[in-house]
């Protein structure tokens, strides 16, 4: 019988041993962390995708219906210009909601709530 006991002190003296020196879960630590890294790796790349292509095609509208209406009312180039500027404000404009997290509601109310300006409305506005 104390043969065993001495067996089971011994072999706990191991397992603790073994899990102060980290064998067993770095593995799967290493493997957790190397997931986040890729997730945040993909999320950043898709947010950077996104922003690219914001402004591209915010240029791009302005740029068509600023000549659309150069051709039709036959005006020179006035319109493109004008509408091209305004494309890449939108484009810009969409960036900054895109990296603030403002989401794709209308207006900045969720901006403004997060900086406290605006506080949130009664519960009875919201039952309505």
């Amino acid at each position: 019988m104390n043969d065993n006991l001495d067996k089971i002190a011994a072999l706990k003296s191991k397992l603790k041993a073994a899990r102060q020196s980290g064998v067993g879960r770095n593995a799967d630590d290493e493997l957790r962390k190397k997931e986040l890294s890729q997730d945040d790796n993909s999320n950043s790349m898709n947010i950077g995708l996104r922003a690219g292509s914001e402004l591209i095609v915010g240029m791009i509208a302005g740029g068509l219906v600023g000549y659309g209406l150069d051709y039709v009312i036959g005006t020179k180039a006035i319109f493109f210009v004008i509408f091209l500027i305004l494309g890449v404000g939108v484009g810009f404009l969409n960036i900054y909601k895109l990296t603030q997290n403002i989401g794709t509601s209308v207006g900045f109310a969720e901006l403004h709530r997060r900086e406290g300006k605006i506080e949130k409305q009664s519960t009875e506005d919201d039952h309505k």
